[in-house]
């Protein structure tokens, strides 16, 4: 049959739960499903493969749900939703760990692999021995009492974890200042805030307050009191950074039961790039030696040019707005004007179509399909056969009680279910190519195709807000985050896996950014600035001087910005590495003074250090680490003088962004170069 998708068709069993009691009722049946599901995996006997990988197809529609349920503890209004999505979350935590210790399970698995290894083809072999080597990782062999042990401590482990996320998105820290505290800062924001009785003005930690109050405010005092506020968030009353000692002191004995002399050797000795903590030692003490200097040098010429002794990191966002401003000719209010968000949105999104050869439509989508009111979805498909590639949502402005940062969630993972490649689907093909004489020639066919199950993706960011006089403007940085996010939303999408453990971002995880940093390079081109641009009242693309100093600034005080993110690099590793006790708060102190050569007022970093407890823990590294191959893969777009170059795009979304994790990340970039890849294009970065 001829397939005739429709762009407000999405995913069946795509629902969003509407109550707590949803949640909670549900994600009890589900489990008391799985429970039944391994029952029968441990007792069956596998007569064909495709018997075994039928049965665990069947769990993708159960973790759809699971994972919509787990999503909202990030993005529902409502706080009694939100809460039992934590509990679901560690609910489904604690059944996950008791059945990944589970030996006959293992035993199964092995023995169905053993039985058909000569006959698996192309995935099925990677998926099977993946498995079987997650289960190893994991301890499977060692003796009952250990696993037992183990079992425990990974619970614990995934408590803290949802605990501090959880401490984080609730918290309402803020401060109350009067008009003239806030002097600099825009009027129409201010306005915008909510007042107290005696008519001071409430300013929040949300990154959106962060980004209108700190590179304006006039008054230092203002300043200092909120960079402080800001920088002990989750300490109290929540003590985040207990919660992080205690999974600390809980990793060490983790990695001591499962051989390993650190956490940091036990998680990089599977599926990384780097492969032991000493590479990464070297890694960064590299980039120290070459950063270090060129932080000293940075702090030094903006001190000087307003006449103080010594930068202080509450000061820093001012006078570098300052600077760019005197130096630069380069005002980040003025830039914001040309990136209102409703106009910037269609923008981005036909890069990727033009890019990447696809076409993305808004879809109309009913409330249960969508959290919250703001919530956008779209669909995906190829632009050559209008194949549907997948839905992703957006969730663009900050409210109490969500996700603070910006990040991109997988709901539901690409796969190719095992009956449709085993029969498929008939559909009618056409196909339209160039004959050698110039005509193009339209042709009908048929064929049998599996049919893949297409992925969901969601987007949450906590961008500027509109106010009663102006729409959402972004800042530059804003811009490019949003860019940056949107490469993940599209790895997520366009991978081509047959099974779901390959989908999108399931690369290892020091490779995991590099899509998304590379694309980070086209936001100061003037192509690409021109093509996004548009002023929010004249509807003009921003001005060639314009452009010009946003790509100087790209590289403004870049050792400044770099020092800061070894210093969060090499604190990570200190913390998983060291064999003695490590006290998590000074720690970050000793690092930050012996690197950094800004003036620090306190702090508390291992309280909202959000990423070493949601998976980064021994990993912050990568982002560093990564950056080397994303300035590869926009090297390779540059050097063939288009950004927009579509054949390159092809070449790379097919090398890189379709592959998934069914290849390393090394191999990906060789496919992609023709030659292993190397850090000359990253290296002159800094010249």
């Amino acid at each position: 049959m001829t397939r005739n998708y429709l762009f407000m068709s999405l995913p069946t069993g795509l629902k969003f739960p509407a109550s707590a009691s949803v949640i909670t009722d549900r994600t009890a049946q589900i489990l008391s499903i799985y429970e039944k599901w391994y029952n029968d995996l441990i007792g069956k006997k596998f007569l064909t493969k495709s018997e075994h990988f039928r049965h665990f197809d069947s769990t993708e529609a159960w973790d759809l749900e699971l994972e919509c349920f787990d999503f909202m503890q990030y993005v529902h209004p409502d706080h009694a939703v939100r809460e039992a999505s934590v509990e679901s979350s560690k609910k489904v935590a604690e059944f996950g760990n008791k059945w990944s210790m589970d030996v006959d399970v293992y035993n199964t698995i092995q023995s169905f692999y053993d039985s058909f290894k000569d006959q698996l083809v192309g995935e099925e072999s990677l998926c099977l021995t993946r498995t079987l080597n997650s289960y190893k990782h994991k301890g499977i062999h060692l003796d009952a009492s250990i696993r037992k042990q183990l079992e425990t401590i990974n619970q614990t482990l995934t408590e803290l974890n949802i605990t501090y996320g959880t401490n984080l998105n609730e918290l309402d820290d803020h401060l109350f200042f009067s008009k003239e505290e806030l002097h600099g800062v825009d009027d129409d924001f201010i306005e915008s805030l909510d007042r107290s009785d005696d008519g001071k003005y409430k300013v929040t930690t949300k990154y959106d307050h962060i980004n209108m109050i700190m590179p304006y405010c006039d008054v230092e005092e203002t300043r200092k009191q909120l960079s402080k506020t800001f920088a002990l968030r989750g300490k109290e009353p929540f003590k985040n950074h207990h919660l992080l000692q205690r999974a600390l002191e809980l990793r060490k004995e983790k990695a001591l039961l499962l051989g390993y002399d650190s956490y940091s050797r036990y998680v990089l000795s599977n599926r990384r790039m780097a492969t032991s903590p000493e590479q990464v030692n070297k890694f960064l003490d590299e980039l120290v030696d070459k950063m270090k200097a060129v932080a000293v040098s940075d702090a030094s010429v903006i001190s000087k040019h307003f006449n103080k002794d010594k930068m202080e990191s509450w000061n820093l966002s001012y006078y570098t707005n300052l600077y760019k401003k005197d130096v630069l000719k380069y005002d980040q209010k003025l830039v914001q004007e040309y990136f209102p968000l409703e106009t910037l949105l269609p923008k981005l999104l036909g890069t990727f179509e033009d890019i990447f050869h696809l076409r993305i439509v808004e879809c109309d989508v009913n409330a249960e399909q969508k959290w919250h009111e703001s919530a956008k979805c779209y669909a995906v498909r190829d632009a050559t056969s209008d194949e549907l590639i997948g839905h992703f949502f957006m969730d663009l402005y900050p409210r109490d009680g969500k996700y603070g940062h910006a990040a991109a969630f997988t709901l539901k993972r690409a796969y190719i279910p095992t009956s449709t490649c085993e029969h498929g689907e008939v559909e009618t093909v056409k196909t339209v190519f160039i004959s050698p004489n110039e005509i193009a020639v339209d042709t009908l066919s048929t064929e049998i195709k599996p049919v893949r199950s297409t992925p969901v993706s969601a987007m949450v960011c906590n961008f500027t807000r509109p106010t009663k006089e102006k729409p959402s403007l972004l800042t530059f940085n804003e811009v490019e985050t949003f860019f940056h996010e949107l490469g993940h939303i599209f790895h997520q999408l366009l991978s081509k896996n047959r099974f779901s453990i390959f989908s999108g971002t399931a690369v290892e995880h020091d490779f995991v950014e590099c899509p998304s940093q590379a694309l980070e390079n086209w936001c100061y081109e003037e192509g690409f600035l021109t093509r996004i641009s548009s002023h929010y009242k004249t509807g003009a693309t921003i001005p060639v001087e314009i452009m010009d100093n946003i790509k100087k600034n790209k590289h403004l005080f870049n050792g400044l910005h770099y020092i800061r993110q070894l210093v969060f690099a090499m604190y990570d590793m200190k913390l998983h590495s060291n064999s003695d006790k490590v006290d998590v708060e000074t720690a970050f102190d000793e690092f930050q003074d012996k690197l950094s050569p800004l003036v620090h007022g306190e702090s508390c970093m291992a309280a909202n250090f959000g990423h070493l407890m949601g998976g980064y823990e021994s990993g912050y590294y990568g982002y560093l680490w990564s950056e080397v191959y994303a300035a590869e893969v926009f090297q390779l777009f540059k050097q063939s003088g288009d950004i927009f170059n579509h054949e390159i795009g092809l070449h790379y979304r097919r090398c890189i962004l379709e592959k998934g994790g069914t290849e390393t990340g090394i191999n990906m970039m060789v496919n992609l170069l023709g030659r292993e890849p190397n850090s000359d294009a990253f290296m002159r970065s800094f010249e």
